[in-house]
């Protein structure tokens, strides 16, 4: 009754929403895949790019970081997604696959009430819903992107390994492996949480006495990756996922200032910005959240010390959805998810405070590994998201053996409130980009689209084949598209730029011929249209 109850209010919202447009590009991309791989009824996971004969490096494809693999243009980072996303879409479009995302998250908070009781809560309701509804859980659920389902899998691996058996072992082993080839960062994440259960949680009497279970674990794990690694040199001839990877370890040394701002936008971002002051606000509400969880679950909430640090938690919270007009993203992981505090400061001795240390400790691995930059417009650090859930997890103990209490009722309140603003962002954001791209698109199906914007050919990717899209950076790349345009016996091009108040630029042998705004989430895109002289 409980899973259907939250799949009905995942529904709602991405109902309320727009199917075809998801959080980021990166869903966008993969829809892409399928929505090619549908129309051309195969299996191989291509997207093709109709300008390669005039294009053969890529330079122009529209939907950036697309790899050519031989004759293949790739596109996804996970292909058992992907596959599993076909026959949803074959049935029922872009809300098919959707399918996908919010098993994930129904699986999270399922796994989150598994974990809860492992780690001695006395129901696990409590992590079931601040989990399935207090994190970034319910954003994702509307999302084509592999987190909620990444993040469920490693939840419910960490369960069943701690409920013990040869074959609970096997079956986490196994759940771990699949969370591994959706998001690879995960893997840190078994690694780090098996050694603090091990060493802080003392875990290690019971595995020294059942050593099957250890090899059962690993070897589960094991029998994913290495199934992974053989079907995508099968599929494709490369690795996707361990070729990501090792880019990833070869370059963690490099830019370590932009290391810091990343890991520090992904932890304590609560505004949709990274100016000095967002990073302020976004330390005094971490601050202020954890000692007020603290005074919470030490009985002192009453003091006027902890009423204060409340009510400044509170306060930023609703300046920071007061500020603006539009939701935007709220970047960090622990604003996004305001019951990750009593995580911190309520964990009791053992398993509890192995998961909490682990959830820490590993974040300065994560981000020394993630992909740099970029990490501004995503809703609660899409690499750390389990930390927020690890977190949240042995919070929901906490405040569960607490009891409901004024303070525990105000720590729910923020992550309700939380919940809300994630769903009305969700719901602004699909509509305003579907709208603005379903506007873009609205011309004729011979009509060559030049972005200028890079992201935005996969913001479109509902919509990928239905016009001859190119990708250019600057003046001259959109010169060279309209040189690519023109070879290709294109007779008109429509140029897209966010709007600057800049004039159109010169095109040798193209005439401008219309010039239209285009709304795009509080800004406008300027869509000039070029005529072949």
């Amino acid at each position: 009754m409980s899973l259907a109850a939250l799949a009905a209010l995942y529904v709602v919202v991405i109902a309320l929403g727009n199917t075809h447009a998801w959080s980021g590009s990166d869903a966008g991309g993969k829809v892409a895949t399928i929505r090619w791989m549908d129309q051309h009824h195969s299996w191989k996971p291509d997207v093709g790019y109709w300008a390669a004969p005039f294009d053969p490096s890529g330079t122009h494809h529209p939907l950036i970081y697309t790899q050519r693999h031989g004759s293949q243009w790739v596109q996804v980072t996970s292909l058992p997604f992907v596959y599993a996303g076909l026959p949803l879409y074959r049935a029922a479009g872009t809300a098919g696959i959707l399918v996908l995302p919010v098993v994930g998250s129904l699986l999270a908070a399922y796994a989150a009430r598994r974990l809860a009781r492992a780690l001695g809560a006395p129901s696990g309701w409590w992590a079931f819903w601040l989990v399935g509804i207090g994190t970034p859980m319910l954003f994702y659920a509307g999302d084509f992107w592999e987190h909620s389902m990444g993040v469920g899998l490693m939840l419910l691996a960490f369960a069943l390994a701690l409920e013990g058996g040869v074959g609970r072992a096997l079956a986490a082993g196994v759940a771990a492996g699949v969370a591994v080839v959706l998001r690879t960062e995960l893997l840190l994440y078994a690694g780090f949480v098996g050694l603090a259960l091990l060493l802080i949680g003392g875990e290690w009497r019971s595995w020294v006495r059942a050593p099957a279970r250890a090899v059962a674990l690993v070897a589960g794990l094991g029998a994913v990756l290495v199934a992974n690694g053989a079907f995508e040199r099968a599929v494709i001839g490369a690795g996707l996922r361990d070729t990501r990877a090792g880019s990833n370890v070869a370059s963690a040394g490099s830019t370590l200032g932009t290391r810091l701002h990343d890991g520090a936008l992904t932890a304590i971002g609560l505004f949709g910005d990274d100016t000095a002051k967002a990073y302020a606000a976004g330390a005094v509400v971490v601050a202020a959240l954890l000692l007020f969880a603290w005074a919470v679950l030490h009985d002192k909430e009453r003091s006027p010390l902890a009423v204060v640090r409340g009510a400044v938690a509170t306060g930023l919270y609703l300046a920071r959805f007061a500020s603006t007009g539009l939701v935007l993203f709220v970047p960090g992981f622990f604003p996004a998810a305001p019951a990750s505090a009593a995580g911190l400061t309520g964990a009791s001795r053992g398993r509890q405070a192995a998961v909490a240390v682990a959830a820490v400790a590993v974040l300065p691995a994560v981000w020394l590994l993630e992909w740099r930059g970029q990490l501004l417009p995503q809703w609660g650090g899409r690499y750390v998201l389990l930390s927020g859930a690890l977190l949240t997890v042995v919070g929901a103990a906490a405040l569960e053996r607490h009891g409901r209490t004024p303070g525990v009722v105000v720590l729910v309140a923020l992550t309700l409130l939380m919940a809300v603003f994630s769903s009305a962002w969700h719901i602004q954001r699909t509509r305003g980009v579907a709208r603005a791209v379903a506007s873009i698109q609205r011309v004729p199906s011979d009509v060559v689209i030049v972005s200028r914007l890079a992201h935005l050919g996969r913001e479109g990717g509902a919509w990928y084949g239905r016009n001859r899209w190119l990708s250019a950076a600057g003046d001259d790349g959109t010169s060279q598209s309209a040189s690519i345009a023109a070879a290709a016996n294109a007779s008109r091009i429509d140029v897209v730029d966010l709007d600057q108040g800049q004039r159109a630029q010169d095109l040798g042998g193209w005439t401008v011929s219309g010039r239209r705004l285009v709304p795009y989430l509080g800004f406008r895109l300027v869509d000039t249209s070029y005529t072949r002289r």
